[in-house]
């Protein structure tokens, strides 16, 4: 096969431009620059690289770098805020761009870069790439004293017809809180129509960066890509405008001032003061504005004074900071032209709280996650947060700030795996400690028994991931894993600090990578630690890719997903994989945040054919705070604490299970194994099962489907199958009360003739 993926095609425009830059122009002037980024911690490091840059931002388009998730080069990599003093911010986006078909694999063959204009008032630069038949455009504009960064893509269909195509553009900030589409907060995706506000911000307390994208009808991951569906008939072109808009700081009120110049609103201001209630003064208030009853827009101010551009309409106000208690809600009009007023005086000053988490059975303290269950909930994820994680050191201690009011917390140690979870409620008072005690009931330890569980997809800070080492850490431990593990993508940059923090606490890690191209995402594990990828996602085929993780180390290469519109196995159904298929996988990943069921389908038909490729499972999690950690894992027998090695090869014996929270103990043979058979000897296979939650039903199925099928009561309970005499394979199928359920990898089945003796 052909490789796609060719080295990059410059025009002369782009060795020109290696003489321009800031030479001799003052810093507010725009300019052009070629070679490695000058943003710190910046991914753009090709001398063919160019970043462009004015007063309020700076940009790097990767045009020899290789872009994450093996995307075309010819897209932003990099986005820095200017500060005050006139350097740069570190990089804010792990990538910036506009993606033609939902993230389907882009099969390429060129990309040429032209500098339409350099001078000191405005920079424009094109991008040509292609999209199989379709020619894709991107002309990136940045004017002198704008914080805006205007695109515009145009595609032109040289091909047969194409339809239901969803293309636009997109922001993956690199860290960072996420606000979504007005009136769409916490959607993974949804069809759009006549939004509040046609906007997606990435922003933390030092930064902010707003997609403006009026054209979208769709919004998918929560808001990151806003999207057009729309067909394209042979010789058509269709053109998609929207702005980057670079913010150096939290307060977002200038993006509301974007929109009300860009779609020419009438607007008024609002402004005014914000106090506690003993009369002192919030030093840096936010005022969030509700729309319709949705969060739309908030200002951070200075010095307990705030103020705000507005669209004529009507809204809800209300006042909040760092730790303090939101103030009430008010009800504001805005007319055209006209300078409105609101003062607030009603907040509390900061609370906190200490908890200690215990296990009810030992009085042992235990690692826990701790959320809000019921009470303040900040919207500004800087200003507090929604939940919290038990000490790594001072095992089952945690300490938080909160807004003062009434609480429910919920408290959970391995929740719906080996424990429920505990509420606690608690009063938090302004300036005081509020002292807890949660104890959780675990009802199952499966390392006493030989079991250790790993979340095996799971992200640490790299790229669009937002959970540092140590957090990860204490997320995964709080989740009841007996093993940590961090598969960032195409970096293992956090292997020595996590190997640490788990040496800590005398747990094994299995460190990994997501080798991400754009058709096909795979977890190598265990790797050598800090073992760096030599290959190019976005260039190299299957066959290097699964040959350099051999080199790194590993025993087990996973196929991610492998059925999302860029999975591995749907890339190859396309026939879009470069090198098509690899016999060299090992394991086929349950994904707890995508469909699943025809890679478990897929899997059964491998093992019809007498082919071990098992389950491995993990729950995809960038960010612990928002993402549930474990929210499915892998249940694999070691008999002991394994190592890295040990763990990855018992997997690739096959001997476990994926579980959502089912707990499968074989009691006389084990998953992988094979059973021998003669014709006449009759045999059974026992379990024992248990569910937090209440079981269910149990499932035996092989070959030809389900074999026997038994209903299931209370929490824990054996069964027995009588085990069908022909070759093949068994498994279980395990669902509890809340209709979560265990997926087990094969017993094999071998009958064998007596004449065969």
């Amino acid at each position: 096969m052909k490789n796609p993926y060719p080295k990059l095609a410059l025009t002369s425009a782009v060795v020109l431009a290696s003489t321009f830059g800031m030479v001799g122009q003052s810093q507010a002037a725009v300019s052009i620059s070629k070679g490695k980024t000058s943003i710190p911690a910046g991914n753009a490091i090709s001398e063919q690289d160019m970043t462009i840059r004015n007063d309020k931002l700076a940009f790097s388009l990767a045009i020899g770098s290789a872009p994450p998730w093996g995307v075309a080069r010819g897209c932003i990599v990099d986005i820095a805020n200017v500060k005050p003093d006139g350097s740069l911010s570190n990089d804010r986006v792990a990538f910036a761009d506009f993606i033609p078909n939902n993230w389907s694999g882009w099969p390429n063959t060129y990309q040429k870069v032209d500098v339409l204009k350099d001078t000191p008032q405005e920079a424009v630069v094109k991008v040509s790439r292609d999209f199989g038949e379709v020619d894709i455009t991107t002309v990136y504009t940045l004017k002198e004293g704008s914080d805006l960064i205007h695109v515009k893509t145009s595609m032109t269909n040289k091909g047969d017809d194409l339809d239901e195509l969803i293309s636009g553009f997109t922001l993956w900030p690199d860290g960072g809180f996420k606000f979504a589409v007005p009136g769409y907060a916490g959607q993974e995706e949804a069809v759009v129509t006549d939004p509040i506000a046609d906007r997606f911000v990435g922003y933390d307390a030092d930064w902010g960066i707003a997609l403006h994208a009026p054209y979208f009808s769709e919004l998918k991951y929560k808001s990151r890509d806003l999207y057009k569906k729309h067909g394209l008939k042979k010789g058509e072109t269709v053109t998609f405008e929207g702005d980057y808009q670079v913010l150096g700081s939290g307060d977002i009120s200038p993006v509301v001032k974007a929109e009300i110049e860009r779609k020419q609103l009438k607007s008024g201001s609002l402004s005014g003061r914000v106090k506690t209630r003993d009369g002192a003064v919030v030093e840096a208030p936010a005022v969030i504005v509700l729309k319709d009853g949705a969060p739309y827009i908030w200002v951070i101010g200075e010095k307990g004074r705030y103020q705000l551009d507005l669209p004529v309409g009507d809204y809800e106000v209300y006042a909040a900071g760092k730790g303090y208690s939101d103030s009430r809600k008010h009800k504001v009009s805005i007319g055209a032209g006209k300078r409105s007023s609101l003062s607030f005086d009603d907040l509390l000053a900061p609370g906190e709280v200490s908890i200690q988490v215990v296990d009810a059975n030992t009085n042992l303290p235990r690692d826990a996650k701790i959320q809000i269950e019921k009470g303040n909930k900040p919207l500004i994820e800087f200003l507090g947060a929604k939940t919290f994680f038990t000490e790594l050191t001072e095992v089952g201690q945690a300490r938080f700030t909160l807004a003062p009011g009434d609480y429910q917390l919920k408290v959970s140690a391995g929740s719906d795996f080996l424990s429920k979870a505990a509420l606690v409620d608690a009063k938090v008072q302004p300036n005081k400690t509020t002292d807890l005690t949660s104890k959780v009931e675990i009802r199952t330890y499966p390392t006493e028994r030989g079991w250790y569980a790993g979340d095996l997809h799971h992200h640490a800070d790299v790229l669009e991931g937002s959970t540092p080492p140590e957090y990860l850490v204490r997320s995964q431990l709080a989740a009841g894993l007996d093993v940590t593990f961090v598969s960032d993508h195409d970096s293992t940059k956090n292997h020595q600090a996590i190997s640490k923090l788990s040496a800590q606490r005398g747990v094994p890690f299995v460190p990994s990578m997501e080798v991400s191209p754009s058709w096909g995402h795979f977890n190598p594990f265990p790797l050598k630690i800090g073992a760096k990828l030599s290959v190019d996602p976005g260039t190299d085929d299957i066959h290097s890719i699964i040959r350099d993780a051999r080199r790194m180390g590993a025993i087990n290469v996973a196929s991610n997903h492998p059925f999302i519109p860029y999975g591995y196995m749907s890339s190859l159904e396309k026939g879009i994989a470069p090198g098509g298929f690899n016999a060299g996988i090992d394991l086929i990943e349950i994904n707890a945040e995508v469909k699943y069921q025809k890679a478990i389908e897929k899997a059964r038909a491998l093992w019809s054919e007498g082919l071990p490729y098992y389950y491995t499972a993990g729950s995809d999690t960038h960010d612990v705070w928002n993402e549930t950690t474990g929210h499915n894992r892998m249940f694999v027998y070691t008999g002991s604490k394994p190592s890295a090695d040990s763990f990855a090869q018992a997997m690739k014996n096959g001997r476990g299970y994926v579980s959502f929270g089912p707990v499968i103990y074989p009691q006389n043979v084990m998953f992988g194994d094979t059973l021998k058979l003669t014709q006449s000897q009759p045999q059974k296979i026992s379990f024992d099962l248990l569910s937090v939650n209440g079981l269910k039903t149990v499932k035996l199925i092989g070959n030809n489907g389900v074999i026997s099928e038994q209903a299931l009561v209370g929490d824990e309970q054996s069964v027995s199958f009588d085990v069908p005499h022909q070759s093949g394979w068994l498994a279980l199928v395990v669902e509890d009360g809340k209709e979560h359920k265990a997926y087990s990898n094969p017993i094999w089945l071998k009958t064998v003739a007596k004449s065969e003796f």
